[in-house]
């Protein structure tokens, strides 16, 4: 049988997100409770757990891509590679809540694209060292804005880059 996976609402006011990092690749086995994806909303970064047990057989979505609550965004199956998106009876949505929990960093958002099954080889590897980044999900928006690498941005407050630092930046490569 194969399980879809929704994009979760999180918050009351919660219509759309992005999926910001996977925690399992295609083919892993995923069990139940455990952390599957963080999602980026306007306001926070949030781990979500999976709501079943089964293999990660298919992704629906691109990192970074804004998706609306309840938008399939992977597949579950009880075999590996198992995907039956035509055959409806097969397949079986998930209506139940996900458990959330804050995460301690935002890896940097992608740009918009189509639906892509990843299996294909639509998306190529984040890069370790940007998933390092502490931001803000606000900061990470100043900075595609301004066109700020905020690899570059050092924080001037704890460990995490928010909108100050941003500008602060971005001031200093005015002068």
């Amino acid at each position: 049988m194969t399980y879809e996976v929704v994009m979760p609402q999180l918050g009351l006011t919660m219509e759309e997100g992005s999926v910001v990092s996977w925690k399992k690749q295609v083919g892993d086995r995923v069990t139940r409770g455990e952390v599957l994806f963080s999602v980026e909303t306007d306001k926070t970064e949030m781990e979500v757990e999976s709501a079943d047990s089964g293999y990660l057989n298919s992704l629906c979505v691109k990192l970074g891509e804004k998706v609306k609550v309840g938008t399939v965004i992977a597949l579950l199956g009880d075999q590996p590679g198992e995907v039956a998106i035509d055959g409806a009876a097969a397949v079986t949505t998930h209506t139940r809540a996900v458990n959330a929990v804050t995460s301690p960093a935002d890896p940097p958002a992608r740009p918009e694209h189509d639906l892509v099954d990843l299996r294909a080889g639509g998306q190529s590897a984040p890069d370790p060292a940007s998933s390092e980044i502490a931001a803000s999900p606000r900061a990470r928006r100043l900075a595609k804005e301004l066109g700020v690498d905020i690899k570059g941005v050092k924080p001037a407050r704890g460990n995490r880059v928010v909108e100050e630092d941003i500008r602060r930046f971005f001031e200093s490569l005015q002068t």
